[in-house]
């Protein structure tokens, strides 16, 4: 499910991959049948629209696909959790506080005759300030052609792996958040397995990724949970250049030349 969380009301999509079905799959929400959709025997996946009930409460909902299995006759399904958030609520403002004017200053007349004297004004001196900048400190430059590993934590429903790009030999970790606690987890790449693990009890996963044929370019992975989460990485393979070896064909020529000319004179 995308995404696997939000308020009541709120839009999400279910994904969903049964087989072998007959008759249309049913998804219910916390027990009561909510939507449906078409499976046949080669329509084995696909999407649905669904919407959570607007008198939902916060909390975690399961959300369960049924359908008739073809081969049985018997009840096939497979569920996910869906956490319902609260709705935030708005303070009000504070209140404006206005302070009343100052009283009117009155000012008595001199007497005629007196004179007034005004005093010296003192002179306050004020030391100089000084100002202490700590030194920069620069970071040391990154090493090209290096990738950097990835510690984002993966959200619900999403699967992360540690590196953007792997070149091998190279180790490589994916997680994921969003699968059903304790159930085995399959991490698949161009059809083909390239780990395993068991999520614990949040529904979440760390397993390497130990890929079997090296092709350069972006493979997908693919984690089969109860849910199907997917990631990608770039395969980079080096090769040596051969200037080198040009250089040294051209030297050799040079040499045999030189030998040549001093051997006829």
């Amino acid at each position: 499910m995308k995404p696997s969380s939000g308020q009541a009301g709120s839009s999400f999509t279910i994904s969903w991959n049964f087989y072998p079905c007959k008759g249309p799959v049913t998804f219910s929400w916390n027990g009561t049948p909510m939507w449906s959709a078409t499976a046949t025997l080669t329509q084995t996946s696909g999407t649905v629209a669904a919407t959570v009930p607007g008198g939902a409460q916060p909390g975690t909902y399961p959300v369960t696909g049924t359908c008739t299995n073809a081969r049985t006759g018997g009840p096939l399904s497979a569920g996910s959790r869906f956490t319902v958030t609260a709705t935030p609520t708005t303070a009000p403002p504070p209140p404006v506080t206005t302070t009343p004017p100052p009283p009117p200053v009155t000012t008595r007349p001199t007497r005629p005759g007196t004179t007034t004297t005004p005093a010296t004004p003192t002179t306050a001196t004020t030391p100089p300030t000084t100002t202490s900048t700590p030194p920069t400190t620069t970071a040391p430059p990154a090493t090209p052609g290096t990738p950097a590993t990835s510690s984002t934590t993966p959200k619900p429903g999403e699967l992360v792996l540690d590196r953007p790009s792997v070149k091998p030999g190279e180790p490589l970790s994916a997680s994921g958040k969003g699968c059903l606690p304790g159930r085995v987890v399959t991490l698949l790449s161009d059809g083909t397995e390239v780990g395993t693990a068991y999520t614990d009890s949040s529904g979440a996963f760390t397993a390497p990724v130990e890929f079997t044929r090296i092709e350069a370019g972006r493979h997908t992975v693919v984690a089969e949970c109860g849910v199907r989460l997917t990631g990608a990485v770039d395969q980079v393979v080096t090769r040596s250049s051969g200037n080198q070896t040009g250089t040294l064909v051209i030297l050799v020529f040079f040499v045999l030349a030189s030998i040549t000319v001093i051997r006829f004179r």
